[in-house]
């Protein structure tokens, strides 16, 4: 038996597509707050007396002084901490954080074949017999769930012909991973 597929598409298999993303780190330094310290008095039993400038003291204490400390400045990483103090007591404090790690987002694509349509062939019969060979046309139509149905006429025996097929899966279908 010898058949031509009317329309020449390929078979639709599973299409399996990889795509990775590189994000880099932060650019951009944003402060975290964090609750500022509570003081905690220590007597240290000193009771000596010395002459003292009053006024340099007085200056000291109004005097507004910020400290500024960086602590990991990298590759992985930029930690600073700024902290304010008046009066002699701790004003304010601020925490600056940036991660520089870059963030790589692998994403996997899976498409499933659509579903076929239904296939219509036609062609041509050849049978040979002991005592006469037979020819005539055939025609064989495919359903998308894998069932098959042709029609043979055989020209010298004026013979009728119906077959019924399904296809057979060898290999188990490829599903993929949720």
């Amino acid at each position: 038996m010898l058949l031509n597929l009317c329309s020449r598409k390929p078979d639709t298999q599973i299409i399996e597509s990889h795509t990775s993303d590189t994000i880099p780190g932060d650019s951009i330094t944003y402060e975290v707050h964090i609750l500022k310290p509570v003081p905690k008095y220590i007597d240290t039993g000193s009771r000596h007396y010395f002459d003292v400038d009053s006024l340099a003291i007085l200056k000291a204490y109004f005097a507004k002084v910020i400290y500024l400390d960086t602590l990991l400045d990298d590759s992985s990483a930029f930690i600073a901490i700024l902290d304010t103090i008046y009066n002699n007591r701790l004003q304010n404090r601020k925490l600056y954080f940036a991660n520089r790690r870059a963030t790589v987002i692998n994403n996997t694509t899976y498409a499933q074949p659509q579903n076929e349509k239904m296939q219509l062939y036609v062609g041509a019969m050849l049978a040979t017999m002991p005592d006469k060979i037979n020819i005539g046309p055939v025609i064989l139509i495919t359903t998308p769930r894998g069932m098959a149905y042709s029609y043979e006429y055989g020209i010298n025996s004026r013979s009728h012909t119906l077959t019924f097929a399904c296809r057979l899966r060898l290999y188990p279908r490829k599903v993929p991973p949720d």
